[in-house]
């Protein structure tokens, strides 16, 4: 189902986010922690069971593979590659996505540079009224116990009137056993449960009135692993495997679990 709305966000995000001005950068780093719920050496590679369902409840397996190869500037930041690797009805997509730890956690570039010829023109006068990041905080520097973190804000602001746009929110959802049906055996472990909430707010400029939409997707993370599942909406699993936003099919979910690793030191 696609939503007219939907679009003119997507069109905000890419005229605004080509021009974003970084949050404070920081070198890559291990963090000041013990715990490592997201191994990052070059060369780390993962591979997932990939399950998409549609607004129809129609299931599409696929595999999903996901490896560290290098850094790349972005403006003045250092970022390390992720290559991600989609085989999903026996046809394969490779996309690239950028993300950088340090020592205030990690946080993935937002890039909507394809998407800038869909920006409408009706749109362009209230550039100067948007405020915006142009990082997801996918994680804090330390995940247990976490108190819940700002992932990414767009916000409408016009004299004392701020209106949120679009605001992500992580949440610590505590520890709980998972079952990992490796290619190897399955074994058990004891993960981290995350929630990540996407609230996309379109206010409307004459009447003032917001109409509000959430999306929510889970992710499980393994100390000295990483991540070993997702499930939820497409819209944020989408953003997180380099895909950028896209509200386009909003009704679709993902789930993705971890049959292969290996974490190089």
């Amino acid at each position: 189902m696609r939503f007219k709305t939907f679009i003119v966000v997507i069109g905000l995000l890419t005229g605004l986010l080509l021009n974003a001005c970084k949050e404070e950068t920081t070198a890559p780093g291990n963090g000041n922690t013990s715990e490592n719920y997201f191994p990052n050496s070059n060369g780390t590679y993962y591979k997932y069971n990939f399950e998409r369902t549609d607004s129809t409840q129609a299931k599409i397996p696929g595999t999903r593979s996901s490896t560290y190869q290098g850094t790349q500037m972005l403006g003045p930041t250092s970022y390390q590659v992720q290559i991600d690797s989609v085989i999903i009805a026996g046809q394969p997509f490779t996309s690239n996505s950028y993300f950088r730890k340090t020592d205030g956690g990690v946080y993935y570039f937002l890039d909507t540079t394809g998407l800038s010829e869909t920006f409408p023109d009706s749109l362009k006068a209230y550039l100067q009224y948007i405020t915006f990041d142009s990082e997801f905080r996918f994680l804090p520097l330390s995940v247990v116990n976490a108190q819940p973190w700002d992932v990414f804000k767009m916000n409408f602001q016009l004299s004392a009137l701020t209106i949120s746009i679009i605001g992500v929110k992580g949440y610590y959802e505590g520890k709980e056993p998972v079952k990992l049906n490796l290619n190897t055996g399955t074994v058990s472990k004891e993960a981290v449960k995350l929630k990540y909430e996407l609230t996309l707010s379109i206010p409307n400029l004459q009447t003032f009135q917001v109409q509000t939409s959430t999306f929510d997707a889970f992710v499980w993370l393994v100390d000295g692993i990483g991540i070993v599942r997702w499930e939820g909406n497409a819209v944020i699993l989408g953003t997180f495997g380099g895909q950028g936003i896209s509200f386009g099919d909003s009704t679709s979910s993902i789930a993705q679990s971890l049959v292969q690793y290996d974490i190089k030191q």
